[in-house]
């Protein structure tokens, strides 16, 4: 492979998802929206293969201008109204118009064009240039130009109701962690209102205010949300540690108590001490079998949030880690020092495939672009991101909550112990057995 194919590689490996699938993902969250891609197909096909991981019929509410040539020429306004006209008569709940690169760079006045049209339904419309931001960027510039947008009521808030920021089933498993959050809040005696982005309607948007609180999950999705909504309309708003991990999530419980306390704090305290008495028993008696989960070195590429509170819970609670690497940026710098061993970034593509190379022992919790540079011997793997094209999927365990901590370790055990057996049958003489 030549230096031009590596770099190239180097690339496709660790650049995140673009800016225009970020905004994309923020509307086909809204089950009745319809998206309009101002854009070549390249890049619409592109946003819609991302979306369809986890919304199979999302082409079904997701069209393209089909910009050419002539349009970065000329101006897209004639492939604009042509992409608007079936809209017109039949007028969606609510249209997003999302600009890619080249549409951004042509500087059409998009909102007199729609103004032009006639349609008879909210628009949001925006630039998502990929040159401009990530996935996250996108998938903020989103929500808040829906925000800016869609009116919403100025109503006295529900004493217990709560909104969830920043959560989306664009990231992978991202559906089942929002179900499980929902699940450990109504145990709390919490309302959820809406989970902003995220398996809502239209109508649901107009009353994000009923909610007496909003707790940003995914700060590089939902921190600007959430603030645009403390400068609107007054809502306040928290950012607790993502809960990954049975203590972890105990934490992210008792913050949201500590800010708007929870009509059934008990009854969320025995459900969390009794998984946490029954998963004790069980991995313990693992590690009088096999002994303590160990690795030499893990590296956890993930969505930023995502990593970070995967990292915490591996280190803290899941498994015994010697060097632990990061690859994802941190909000806060107290984070860093007490997670993880090395901190790596976009830029250290060639120290990621050194780490990823050389592991004994070791573990992975990243995409299919990583999983291709470890052995499957030598390091364990379990998807967290995408693409994951090495891995199936079918079963709605979350990775978040008290589910998704039992997942996540049952994952890691059973793993691990596959991986001893095989090096222990490889190491004992063909004709003895090990009863």
């Amino acid at each position: 492979m030549g230096e031009r194919e590596k770099s190239f590689d180097d690339v496709c490996m660790y650049t995140d998802t673009c800016a225009l699938a970020g905004a994309s993902a923020f509307f086909a969250g809204m089950r009745d929206a319809v998206i309009v891609v101002n854009g070549p197909l390249w890049c619409y096909y592109f946003a819609m293969r991302h979306i369809e991981h986890s919304q199979s019929t999302i082409s079904h509410r997701m069209a393209c201008t089909q910009l050419d040539n002539d349009a970065i020429v000329f101006g897209a306004e004639e492939y604009l109204q042509e992409a608007l006209a079936p809209y017109v008569e039949q007028p969606p709940a609510l249209l997003a118009i999302v600009s890619s690169c080249a549409a951004g760079l042509i500087g059409d006045d998009i909102a007199a064009i729609v103004r032009g049209a006639g349609l008879a339904c909210p628009v949001v419309a925006l630039d998502s240039s990929g040159l401009a931001g990530s996935f996250a960027d996108g998938w903020d510039k989103a929500a808040r130009a829906a925000l800016q947008t869609v009116p919403l009521e100025r109503t006295a808030a529900q004493s217990h109701a709560v909104n969830l920021i920043g959560m989306t089933d664009a990231y992978y498993n991202g559906a089942n962690d929002a179900r499980e959050l929902v699940r450990l809040l109504q145990i709390a005696g919490y309302t959820v209102n809406a989970v902003l982005g995220n398996d809502m309607s239209a109508e649901d948007f107009p009353h994000l205010t009923q909610a007496a609180l909003n707790i940003v999950v995914h700060g590089e999705l939902g921190r600007g949300s959430a603030q645009l909504l403390e400068e609107m309309y007054g809502m306040p708003w928290i950012a607790p540690f993502p809960p990954y991990g049975r203590a972890g999530t105990r934490h992210w419980m008792q913050e949201i108590a500590d800010v708007l306390p929870s009509p059934h704090a008990e009854a969320a305290e025995t459900e969390i001490d009794r998984v946490t008495r029954e998963d004790f028993l069980r991995i313990n008696e693992c590690k009088m079998l096999w002994g303590e989960l160990r690795y030499d070195t893990a590296v956890v590429r993930a969505p930023d949030s995502m990593a970070w509170g995967l990292a915490q819970a591996l280190r803290t609670e899941w498994a015994d880690v010697c060097h632990l690497a990061v690859a994802a940026e941190a909000e806060r710098a107290e984070d860093v020092a007490r997670i993880a061993d090395e901190i790596l970034g976009e830029t250290d593509a060639l120290r990621i495939q050194q780490l990823l190379g050389q592991m004994e022992n070791g573990l992975l919790l990243g995409s299919s672009n990583e999983s291709a540079h470890i052995h499957p011997q030598h390091a364990q793997y379990l998807p967290v991101a995408y693409p994951a094209q090495d891995f199936l999927r079918l079963t709605d365990s979350p990775f978040m909550g008290l589910r998704g901590a039992r997942h996540i370790e049952e994952q890691l055990w059973n793993g691990n112990i596959l991986r001893r057996k095989i090096i222990l049958s490889e190491a004992l003489p063909c004709n003895i057995f090990v009863v």
